[in-house]
């Protein structure tokens, strides 16, 4: 009997082998035809048609089961946009089916590709494309006579880009699903599906506005599933996002009418980074990195039917309760706080009727209270309320200013009894703002900054709000080697700080005020404008980048300002330049700011009346008239205008000018020296050169004493400058050393070209006569002697002397020409300038005793000159 048994089973056993070896056979040997025939088989059963890439089949892997994987896949529905393409889908076949007249198909795994799917705005979807029950006709298959059985029971997608789009309710979903598992008898009418995974959702849109950005989202589900009645009952259902993990319940029904939601999600660990995380995208992006620790409870409630003419009630709770708040931006977190919020679309369940209301908001910064109040109701014309008391020490909140310049804090700002109540469009329309309720103060408490090596102190003041109006009361502020105090009023301040980035509503920052200065660094102020020392080190791309950006940033605040400062300056100072005693006004509108006043500087007086242009690519236009001005000390403090032939040790003397400065920059700050040019009618007394090298090689003609320490009377003249170079038209000099007149042009990069005649009766008289130590200037007479003419051609460096009267007489009635020119600008930005003119019995003559020509006689022999 046992050898019986042995044998039946031994037979089974053959028996069962040579099956599935059979079946391993056909899978090998008619995978092909196999494929053939489940491609057939699935096309006639979907409304789509799938087109495969390659097929390869295998049993060992999956065995009891065999396994179809289809490679580059694509499933294009009859209508619409592509539905599914995908590296692999791999298929999970009952091997027995194979024997039977149906091939059954158990699971299936989806992976690297897309998932397209689309509901038109006449709710077609492309999605949608099993045919109707008897409607196929399946034909092919491991057989001719077979057919396909989708008996799902397994569903799985890896690395699959999730497109979803409804246009009808105005839904989208862009998600990556990393891994997902759906399983469930998805054959049968009801079922259980149980479901995870595990996806990056880019962004939700839900009426336009976008939720959940970049968000990690994780799921586990089990719902009961009634096909037949559109039921969805949430057996367990559990979704983490952003670290914070919700629980699901309730029910979903499908209605003739619409969908039914009896749904509530409750969360007992969770922080208020996961419901800050549900926000509008907007929103939830200036949230991002708030974290809390504490009791926190999130209660809410979706309850009601929901189609094209009604939305279900919704209402969400949360609070928290002796907790923390903390933030990347925070020194120190927000201690012992608590709050209730609570959100709900109201009567009409839309946006019109839904209310946001937080209460009870309290914490402490450094053992300092900060108590806040906010309401939001009307959601299409939103209603604020905003109320705010306490203490912010800035050793702890300077970050929130969102300055990366600025690292550090000190001191305190008191918030007395902010109040703010209106509607949000009236608060950022200014011609408006009339309707908002606004009230409270900022005191200021030794209240510092730290930007860079630099503290900034408001060492006492306030800021008072009444309405549209900010008064600024007493606000001293001290630091960079300043020392300056403000008093005024500003106006529109609310429709400033809510201006949208196009600023659509025209919302202007209007000031009037008065600026009272004891000191002014103007150099260290500006530097908190600057590129920071690391920005500066970056390679030259990204640090032209940053500075392209920060110029961007200072043209759009210059045109939200609007208003002048009254002011009084003590003493300031601006690289080596040194001032005092300025009176005038700082103005500001539309991106351009003026500058108009009078101040000391140089010894003497400075008039200044000048405009920046804050453009994509700034400019500045300059009228300044200095008077009495020392010319050595100009020369001193302005770095001698960038050369070292002439410095302040070779000139003394004082200055009167007028000056049309216009300079350019690109839109990187660099300074664009080929764009410079001025104009300038220049006038000194009591003039002085002393010791200047070039002038040693006249020394044959004139004496050497008098070459070192030269003295001259009053000298006129204009000036300009253009395409890098100085113009100098003819210009009369009468000294103790010599008489002569000089013209010519100085490039930036020291390349000269001057000319120059001299008198040639008194250089040559004058080497008869004793040296006069008193320096006294030579008579400007002729008496029928001859005129020298010179020219100094080359580089500063390098340069040749030589006689050429001609070439002079010809650049200087070019010079005459230009001078012509220059004075009109001139009288066009000043009015009238005064020239000294070269005398009339200082001209040359002919033999006649007449104004002699081109072709009069000059002595002409060369010199032993130049470099």
């Amino acid at each position: 009997m046992k050898k019986f048994l042995k044998r039946i089973l031994l037979i089974i056993t053959l028996a069962l082998a040579l099956c599935i070896g059979a079946v391993a056979l056909i899978a090998v040997f008619f995978q092909e035809r196999i494929a053939q025939a489940l491609t057939r088989s699935i096309n006639s059963q979907l409304n789509a048609e799938l087109t495969i890439g390659n097929f390869e089949m295998g049993i060992f892997r999956s065995f009891p089961d065999l396994s179809a994987n289809f490679e580059e896949v694509a499933l294009q529905p009859d209508q619409g946009p592509e539905l599914l393409r995908a590296r692999e889908a791999a298929f999970r076949i009952d091997l027995m089916s194979l024997l039977g007249p149906s091939i059954r198909v158990e699971a299936i795994t989806i992976s690297d590709g897309s998932l397209n799917l689309l509901t038109d705005q006449r709710g077609r979807s492309n999605y949608d494309i099993l045919k109707a029950e008897g409607e196929g006709s399946p034909q092919g298959g491991a057989g001719e006579g077979s057919s396909l059985l989708i008996a799902l029971e397994q569903a799985r997608f890896e690395n699959i880009e999730l497109r979803y789009t409804n246009r009808q309710r105005l839904q989208a979903v862009r998600a990556k699903i990393e891994e997902g598992v759906l399983s469930g008898a998805f054959s049968t009418r009801q079922f259980e599906l149980a479901s995870k995974a595990k996806l990056f959702c880019q962004i939700v849109e839900q009426d336009e506005v976008a939720y959940l950005p970049d968000t990690e989202i994780a799921y586990e589900a089990i719902i009961a599933v009634n096909l037949e009645e559109g039921t969805y009952e949430m057996k367990k259902v559990e979704v983490d996002i952003a670290g914070n993990t919700f629980r699901l319940d309730g029910a979903v029904e499908e209605w003739e009418t619409g969908t039914y939601y009896d749904l509530y999600a409750t969360s007992e660990d969770g922080s208020l980074a996961g419901v800050l995380a549900l926000l509008p995208a907007p929103y939830a992006r200036k949230m991002a990195g708030i974290e809390s620790t504490g009791r926190f409870a999130f209660n809410s409630i979706i309850k009601g039917q929901s189609n094209a003419s009604q939305s279900p009630e919704i209402r969400v709770e949360f609070s928290l309760d002796e907790g923390q708040l903390s933030h990347e931006q925070l020194a120190r977190p927000l201690r012992d706080v608590s709050f209730q919020a609570k959100l709900t679309n109201g009567k009409y369940r839309d946006n019109s009727s839904s209310v946001f209301t937080l209460e009870g908001f309290k914490g402490y910064f450094n053992r300092e209270l900060i108590e806040m109040e906010a309401s939001v109701s009307n959601f299409d014309a939103p209603e604020i309320g905003f109320n705010l008391n306490g203490v912010l020490p800035l050793e702890t909140a300077y970050s929130l200013l969102g300055n990366p310049k600025i690292t550090g804090g000190d001191g305190e700002v008191e918030v007395k009894n902010i109040s703010i109540k209106g509607k949000l469009a009236d608060m950022m329309a200014p011609s408006r703002m009339s309707r908002v309720e606004a009230s409270g103060t900022l005191e200021f408490d030794d209240a510092a900054l730290t930007v860079g090596e630099e503290t900034l102190l408001l060492d006492r003041g306030e800021l008072a709000i009444a309405g549209n109006k900010l008064f600024i009361n007493g606000l001293r502020l001290e630091g960079a080697g300043s020392d300056i105090a403000f008093e005024g009023s500003v106006f529109n301040a609310l429709p400033v700080l809510l201006a949208d980035s196009l600023n659509s509503k025209g919302a202007q920052l209007e000031f009037e005020a008065k600026l009272t200065a004891r000191s002014l660094d103007i150099d260290r102020l500006l530097a908190f404008s600057a590129l920071t020392p690391e920005e500066e080190a970056e390679p030259e791309p990204l640090r032209d980048s940053l500075a392209r950006e920060q110029l961007q940033g200072r043209e759009s605040l210059t045109n939200l300002l609007k208003g002048t400062f009254d002011a009084r300056i003590e003493a300031f100072n601006y690289q080596k330049i040194e001032g005092e005693d300025f009176m005038g006004k700082l103005g500001i509108a539309n991106g351009v700011m003026s500058v108009e006043g009078t101040a000391n500087a140089f010894a003497g007086k400075l008039f200044l009346n000048g405009q920046t242009f804050f453009e994509n690519e700034p400019r500045l236009e300059a009228r300044i008239e200095l008077q009495q001005i020392s010319v050595e000390q100009l020369f001193e403090q302005t770095g001698n205008f960038g050369q070292d032939v002439l410095t302040h040790r070779n000139l003394s003397g004082q200055l009167e000018a007028k000056l049309a400065v216009y300079a350019f920059w690109d839109s990187t700050g660099h300074f664009l020296m080929d764009r410079l040019s001025a104009i300038a009618g220049i006038g000194i007394t009591n003039g002085e050169l002393k010791d200047l090298d070039m002038l040693e090689d006249f020394s044959s003609y004139v004496d050497i004493r008098d070459l070192r320490r030269i003295r001259f009377t009053d000298m006129q003249n204009y000036l300009e400058i253009r395409d890098q170079r100085l113009f100098l038209p003819a210009m009369f000099i009468r000294s103790n050393a010599l008489n002569l007149t000089v013209s010519g042009e100085h490039s930036f990069e020291q390349d000269i070209s001057y000319f120059l005649k001299v008198n040639a009766g008194q250089v040559l008289a004058d080497r008869f006569r004793r040296h006069d130590p008193n320096l006294a200037p030579r008579p400007a007479k002729q008496r029928g002697w001859f005129n020298l003419y010179f020219s100094i051609l080359g580089n500063l460096e390098d340069y040749n002397i030589s006689s050429d009267k001609r070439r002079v007489q010809a650049d200087f009635e070019l010079g005459e020409v230009r001078k012509k020119d220059i004075r009109r600008a001139l009288e066009r930005e000043f009015g009238q300038v005064q020239l000294i003119e070269e005398p009339d019995a200082w001209r040359d003559v002919n033999d006649n005793g007449r104004p002699g020509s081109q072709d009069d006689d000059y002595l002409d022999f060369e010199i032993g000159g130049g470099r």
